[in-house]
C-alpha cells in the first residue's frame, strides 16, 4: 500500500489591525475558543474539543483559553439543585436542541470573551464541532460584519448581534454611488476591526435546530479568516447533519479543484490574502470524527476520532497554536511519539519533510517548541497507532444492526449487566427509529448555497437515509484507504459495543455518494 506525500506548506497571512494602520503591535498572544457540539459538555462522551483544550499552552502571557458547552447545554452559573429545576433544565435542553433558541447566546458569549480580552496583535483561533463548528463560523462572520466592540460594552452586544443577524445588507444611507449598510455604519462608528487567524472545525452542520433549522450570515465562509481547516464524516447519513462546506472567496473561485487555496490578492482592491482552505474526509459517522460517539476511556483505546484530532493539531500548530509540553507528553494519543520526535530532531537530514514543516512552523511562531511540533507532525503520519485508529469501531445511527457481544463475554456478565445491555440495545433501536422518522417525513432543511455566498437553499424532500454528496474531487484522509483495504475478518475482530455497527462480509465502503460521472478515480488521499 502506498501512502500520500506529506501536505504542502501552509502559507500564512500577515497579522495586522486594519482599523488602526499606524498602531504598533502590542501583543502576541493566541486567544483560543473551543465551542463544543450539540448537547456536549464534559461527561461520559467527550468530544475532541475538551481534549484539544487540555493540550493547549495555558501560559496567560502566551494564550487565553475559553471552552463553551454545545447548543442544547444551558449556559448557566450553577447546576439546578432540586427536582423541578432539574426537570426544567432537561426540558429546556430538549427544546434547545430542537429549535436552537440559545444559539445567539452562545455566539454572544464567545464574542464577549473576545471583546473583554482582545488586544491588537493577538491571533484568534476558533475551534468547534458540529453545531459548535457552526457557532465558530457564525462568530467569525459576526466579527467581519460588525467588528469587535471595545472592552466594557456588554450592553451593546445584543444590538451588534441583531444587526449582524438581520441588517448586514440593509442600507443606512446612500448618496450618489456611495452607500453604507447598517452593519458597515455600526462597525465604523463603534468597533475595532479584527481578523480570525485560524478556524479548525469538525463536521459543521448547515443549520442549527433539528425541528426548526436556523442559519446565519457568513456562517459558511468569511474573508476575515486567514486559515480554515475542516474534518468531514464520510459515513454520516442523517439529513439533520447535512454538512456545510467552506463557501468564501477562495472556495468560490475553484472549490472542487484545489486541495489548498493559495494566498493571493484581496478582492476589490483589498490586499488581504485569500483564505487557505483544507477540507478532508475521515471514515466514520458524525461523532466518530468529532469525538464523543462512544464512552470516554481516557483515550487509551484506538478511536476514529483520534485521526482527525491529530490532523487538526498538526495544522493548528503550524499556524501558531502552542501546546503544553507536559500535557502532550502524557497524552495517550501523542505521548508515544515524543521519543521518536526527539530522535528525529537529532538527525533532521533524514527527515526532510519534518524539517520543512518545522521551518514553516517557526516562521509562523518563532517561540514554538520544536519537540512538540515534531511530535504532532509524526503523530499525524502513518504509523501502527494510526492503523489501529483507522480500524476502530464506527457508528451508524440509521442502522438497526447491533454488534453482538462474544459468547465468552456474555457468560461473564452479571444479571444487572445483562439487563443494562438489553436496555442499551432497546434504547439504541428506539433512537434509530426516531432518526428514520426524520428521514422519511418531509421536513425543512436549510443550507447555504455554494454558488451564492450567504444565500439560503431550502429543501423539503425526505432524505431516506442517503449518504452525503461528495465534491467533484474530494480529499480522503489516508486512514480511509487503510480501512477500505482491511479484510472484513480484521474489522470484525476489532472491539466494539452496542453502538458499533458491524461492517458485514464486504468490509468497509464509505456511505458518501459521488456525483454523476465521478468515482474513486477522482479521490485524493492526503495526510
Amino acid at each position: 500500500m502506498s501512502f500520500p506525500t506529506p501536505p504542502p506548506p501552509l502559507e500564512t497571512a500577515p497579522s495586522y489591525i486594519r482599523c488602526a494602520p499606524g498602531s504598533k503591535r502590542v501583543s502576541r498572544r493566541r486567544i483560543c475558543l473551543f465551542l463544543d457540539g450539540t448537547g456536549n459538555s464534559f461527561g461520559s462522551n467527550i468530544t475532541n474539543l475538551p481534549i484539544l483544550f487540555s493540550l493547549a499552552n495555558e501560559d496567560p502571557t502566551k494564550a487565553l483559553l475559553y471552552y463553551q458547552a454545545g447548543v442544547g447545554e444551558t449556559i448557566a452559573t450553577h447546576e439546578a439543585g432540586w427536582m423541578p429545576s432539574k426537570i426544567y433544565q432537561k426540558v429546556s435542553q430538549i427544546i434547545d436542541e430542537g429549535i436552537a433558541y440559545s444559539l445567539g447566546d452562545h455566539i454572544c458569549k464567545g464574542y464577549k470573551f473576545l471583546m473583554d480580552h482582545y488586544q491588537p496583535g493577538d491571533e484568534v483561533f476558533l475551534f468547534g464541532f458540529s453545531r459548535g463548528a457552526f457557532t465558530a463560523r457564525a462568530l467569525a462572520g459576526m466579527l467581519e460584519a460588525v467588528g469587535l466592540l471595545p472592552a466594557g460594552n456588554e450592553e451593546t452586544i445584543p444590538l451588534a448581534f441583531s444587526i449582524y443577524k438581520r441588517k448586514t445588507e440593509t442600507i443606512l444611507f446612500q448618496s450618489g454611488e456611495q452607500k453604507e449598510t447598517v452593519a458597515q455604519g455600526f462597525k465604523r462608528t463603534f468597533s475595532r476591526e479584527i481578523e480570525v487567524h485560524f478556524v479548525g472545525v469538525w463536521d459543521t452542520v448547515s443549520s442549527v435546530g433539528s425541528i426548526i433549522p436556523r442559519t446565519l450570515p457568513f456562517a459558511s465562509g468569511s474573508s476575515w479568516i486567514h486559515h480554515f481547516r475542516q474534518a468531514f464524516a464520510l459515513d454520516e447519513r442523517r439529513a439533520r447533519y447535512t454538512p456545510q462546506h467552506w463557501i468564501g472567496p477562495a472556495a468560490q473561485a475553484d472549490r472542487d479543484h484545489s486541495a489548498d487555496a493559495q494566498p493571493g490578492h484581496g478582492h476589490g482592491g483589498d490586499e488581504r490574502p485569500v483564505t487557505t482552505v483544507k477540507e478532508v474526509y475521515f471514515a466514520g459517522a458524525h461523532s466518530n470524527v468529532g469525538g464523543g460517539e462512544f464512552p470516554y476511556d481516557g483515550d487509551h483505546s484506538p478511536a476514529l476520532s483520534h485521526l482527525s484530532l491529530k490532523w487538526m493539531v498538526r495544522e493548528a500548530v503550524e499556524a501558531g497554536f502552542e501546546l503544553d509540553t507536559y500535557s502532550v507528553s502524557t497524552s495517550p494519543i501523542f505521548g508515544p511519539f515524543v521519543d521518536k520526535a526527539r530522535e528525529a530532531l537529532r538527525s533532521l537530514d533524514k527527515y526532510p519533510d519534518l524539517d520543512a514543516y518545522l521551518d514553516r512552523t517557526m516562521e509562523n511562531n518563532p517561540e514554538a517548541n520544536e519537540l512538540m511540533a515534531a511530535t504532532v507532525y509524526l503523530a499525524a503520519r502513518p504509523s501502527p497507532q494510526s492503523t489501529a485508529d483507522a480500524l476502530a469501531p464506527r457508528a451508524d445511527h440509521l442502522s438497526f444492526a447491533i454488534e453482538e457481544k462474544p459468547e465468552e463475554v456474555k457468560d461473564k456478565l452479571s444479571f444487572g449487566a445483562r439487563l443494562a445491555d438489553f436496555y442499551a440495545r432497546i434504547s439504541a433501536r428506539a433512537m434509530t427509529s426516531f432518526w428514520w422518522l426524520l428521514e422519511i417525513l418531509p421536513t425543512i432543511k436549510v443550507a447555504q448555497r455554494a454558488d451564492a455566498h450567504g444565500k439560503k437553499k431550502v429543501s423539503f424532500w425526505p432524505n431516506f437515509g442517503r449518504g452525503r454528496i461528495l465534491p467533484s474531487h474530494p480529499n480522503f484522509h489516508y486512514s480511509v484507504l487503510e480501512r477500505m483495504s482491511a479484510a472484513p475478518a480484521k474489522l470484525a475482530s476489532e472491539p466494539g459495543n452496542n453502538e458499533n455497527v458491524p461492517e458485514g462480509s464486504q468490509g468497509y465502503k464509505p456511505h458518501a455518494r459521488f456525483r454523476e460521472g465521478r468515482g474513486m478515480k477522482d479521490v485524493r488521499f492526503v495526510e
